[in-house]
């Protein structure tokens, strides 16, 4: 996959940077959807690997930090061209290297709750296995946004907010006895 993701990155770099410098041509323009096709084909594969390994709940949405990505994407577009037309090259560069890394901060900000082998990452706070207690969940068949707590041995519990569509309770509680110990628990409390 990371193979698969590099040439990807690359050949729509170099689409990219071709379409930018030379204008349209052939090449460019075979290259660019080729790579991106790559590209999106590798994080495709990756999430799925990664939706048998771990569990992620979203907080709700966002409008400060969907401002900030796509208005992120149009700033790097615009010093991408004052770049290629001051230095005369392809300002793509840019673009293509710094977008990954805001999509990193989108994903990292929604994230509310995430469960894997090394632990809980609750509200941005990684608690290891042998920290946590239970995870407290409330009732998601009300609709209402989900209030997620967990429960520590050694400070103060954690809360969050997820949002209520695409929570599933099941792949949760299944992700915990998969990676926890037996003693680490998911309690569904009323709704709040």
């Amino acid at each position: 996959m990371k193979l698969m993701f590099m040439a990807g990155f690359v050949v729509a770099l170099f689409g990219l940077g071709t379409l930018l410098s030379a204008g349209p041509s052939v090449g460019a323009l075979i290259a660019l959807p080729a790579g991106i096709g790559l590209v999106a084909a590798a994080i495709r594969l990756r999430n799925t690997a990664l939706d048998q390994q771990l569990y992620r709940a979203v907080r709700p949405a966002d409008p400060a930090a969907v401002f900030v990505l796509w208005g992120g994407l149009a700033g790097l577009f615009a010093v991408g061209a004052l770049f290629g037309w001051l230095f005369d090259t392809a300002g793509s560069v840019l673009i293509v290297a710094a977008w990954p890394v805001l999509v990193a901060w989108y994903r990292r900000r929604r994230t509310a709750l995430q469960v894997d082998a090394t632990g809980v990452n609750i509200d941005g706070v990684p608690v290891p296995w042998t920290d946590l207690a239970e995870i407290v969940v409330s009732d998601p068949q009300s609709g209402q946004p989900i209030h997620i707590g967990a429960r520590l041995h050694s400070r103060s519990p954690i809360q969050v907010v997820a949002q209520p569509q695409g929570f599933n309770l099941a792949k949760l509680t299944a992700m915990v006895a998969k990676h926890g110990p037996r003693d680490v628990r998911v309690v569904v409390t009323g709704p709040r």
